[in-house]
């Protein structure tokens, strides 16, 4: 089938034998583009192909198994809740897979995926997600805390898929929502093994900072990160934030790049309110572009694109 196709990944298990996720990949015309993951905890963006085929992503890693591919996370997202004496803010993490610092783990639940829009080289998939806090006492089935909207919009270049994703959260109830503040939040990307443990390889910046020590985690428009992934090519992810000055990163030497806004302080979302959070990331054949040439094509909004496309895919 010629353009873009969203299909479940079906896997035969033995009788008696269930998955524990899901996973459902974004072709173009036979070939694999990235896989729309449901994990146990959080859904994420794995494998992520380049255009020649490299796998440029990487899931649950010893080091850190909570790391998936390219996620959204916060690791601090508090329910401010009205008690006797005011307001009590109720913490959880939606980052980390169990406690962290004292925050049990709550579960981004995809409630929804879509391939809603296509044209000849991009495609819109919207998925919509429930984050809710971990079983406790008064709260069996947990608490509901955020209802997101999240659409990526996947453009295939000749050396490059570019993946602009849009996240829009609103409080789940009538209870209002504070995000932050943290550094682990909101869009995170895990390179591929074969990339971040090469010695050759390192993360580079804008203003061409090399090294992770190297990189200021204000006022920098974009991080790559590449190096071999076999047969003598090279390969990477770029990644490009919205929002402006107020973008804060965090980036290693061991393959990890995460941008949020809600570093500093934190923001809060009155019920019926909402919070738009908006990534370009590049999966892309070849070392660090010279000049980032992506940025320079404007972001891809899922209005825009619906726009463009007359009626609805099945």
């Amino acid at each position: 089938m010629s353009g873009f196709t969203l299909s479940p990944l079906d896997i035969a298990l033995p009788p008696g034998a269930f998955a524990g996720g899901g996973r459902d990949i974004l072709m173009h015309d036979g070939a694999p583009l990235c896989g729309f993951t449901r994990g146990p905890l959080r859904p994420c963006l794995h494998p992520v192909w380049t255009p020649s085929g490299h796998v440029v992503t990487a899931e649950q890693p010893a080091d850190h198994p909570h790391h998936r591919g390219i996620w959204c996370a916060s690791d601090h997202v508090g329910l401010l809740m009205q008690g006797p004496d005011g307001i009590e803010r109720y913490d959880y993490n939606f980052y980390v897979d169990e406690v962290f610092q004292g925050r049990a783990p709550g579960c981004i639940r995809q409630t929804g995926l879509s391939l809603v829009a296509q044209n000849d080289r991009t495609a819109l998939v919207a998925q919509t997600l429930d984050w809710s806090g971990p079983q406790e006492w008064a709260a069996p089935t947990g608490r509901p805390v955020l209802i997101e909207r999240r659409c990526t919009a996947i453009t295939l270049l000749q050396d490059a898929v570019i993946m602009d994703i849009t996240s829009e959260v609103t409080p789940a109830g009538d209870i209002a929502v504070a995000l932050g503040p943290t550094r682990h939040a909101w869009f995170n990307a895990r390179l591929a093994l074969d990339i971040a443990i090469d010695p050759t390889s390192a993360p580079v910046d804008n203003q061409r900072h090399r090294g992770a020590a190297a990189i200021p985690s204000r006022d920098t428009k974009w991080v790559d990160y590449s190096g071999p992934v076999g047969g003598g090519d090279t390969a990477g992810i770029t990644v490009i934030p919205g929002g402006g000055k107020d973008n804060a990163w965090f980036v290693s030497d061991w393959g990890v790049i995460t941008v949020g806004s809600i570093r500093d302080q934190a923001r809060t979302l009155a019920p019926g309110t909402q919070a738009l959070f908006t990534c370009r990331i590049v999966a892309h054949d070849g070392p660090a572009p010279a000049h980032n040439l992506w940025t320079d094509i404007p972001f891809v909004t899922p209005d825009a694109l619906a726009g463009e496309i007359s009626g609805d895919l099945e």
